[in-house]
């Protein structure tokens, strides 16, 4: 019995497998987009602005550093450093989100199907 149930259990597992697959096939855009279907939609918004909000940070403090003077060069260099950080930062947040997303998911289906298995 044992040994049944441990086959049912690798077929789903592949057949898990072809549907990541096909995730990834669809690209980094299909990818991210998985980080939006859950209950934190909202907060993903709100990461994905500030990751914008950032870039144009980043724009900005990168051309007041080349154009600064001997000075200053110091004060622009060290708020540049600190936004690509935040701005790090957020990107990994925002993956780690998606995954977690991603994950979840998988193992309700992976629950759903193992339930659905026994029952059978």
């Amino acid at each position: 019995m044992n040994n049944e149930l441990d086959d049912k259990i690798k077929q789903v597992l592949q057949d898990q497998a072809k549907e990541l697959d096909t995730l990834v096939d669809g690209g980094l855009s299909d990818y991210l987009g998985q980080g939006f279907k859950g209950g934190f939609s909202s907060v993903m918004k709100l990461g994905y602005a500030l990751a914008f909000a950032l870039t144009g940070l980043i724009i900005f403090l990168g051309f007041r550093f080349f154009t600064a003077v001997a000075e200053t060069e110091l004060f622009w260099g060290v708020l540049l450093v600190l936004a690509f950080n935040a701005q790090i930062a957020v990107k990994l947040w925002i993956f780690m989100q998606t995954n977690r997303n991603i994950v979840s998911r998988e193992l309700r289906l992976l629950e759903l199907r193992l339930s659905k298995e026994s029952r059978d």
